[in-house]
C-alpha cells in the first residue's frame, strides 16, 4: 500500500509503506464485484451518491455495522449453517485454514 487514507494522514513513516500481494482469486472477486456494483450505481440512477467506497449501500453511501451484521446473518441463512456467526469470525477462520494448509505466517 503505497498511499493510505487515513484520518491523520499517511503511514506513520516511509518505512511503515509495503506493498501486499493480493491473491488471483481475490483480484478476480474485486473485478466481479466492481462490475456489479456498477450496475447497482445505474439501477439507484440520483439516488446513489459516490462517495469511491469498494463495498457501499445500495446507493453508494458508507455500510454501518448493523447493515453489515444483518447482511451476513442473511448469507448465513442461506448457506444452512448453525450457530450464531458474526463477522469477524471470518478473518479468524481464514487463518485457521491458511495454517492448516501449511501457508508460512508471514504470507498469511
Amino acid at each position: 500500500m503505497w498511499r493510505a487514507d487515513r484520518v491523520g494522514g499517511d503511514t506513520k513513516t516511509r518505512k511503515s509503506r509495503r506493498s501486499l500481494e493480493l491473491p488471483d482469486q481475490a483480484a478476480t472477486a474485486l473485478k466481479q464485484h466492481r462490475a456489479a456494483q456498477a450496475a447497482q450505481q445505474l439501477e439507484a440512477g440520483e439516488l446513489w451518491t459516490d462517495h469511491g467506497l469498494v463495498f457501499s449501500t445500495g446507493v453508494g453511501t458508507a455500510l454501518d455495522a448493523h447493515n453489515v451484521r444483518r447482511s451476513f446473518r442473511a448469507i448465513i441463512k442461506r448457506a444452512n449453517l448453525e450457530g450464531n456467526w458474526v463477522p469477524r469470525e471470518l478473518r479468524h477462520s481464514f487463518v485457521s485454514i491458511m495454517s492448516d494448509n501449511d501457508v508460512p505466517l508471514e504470507r498469511v
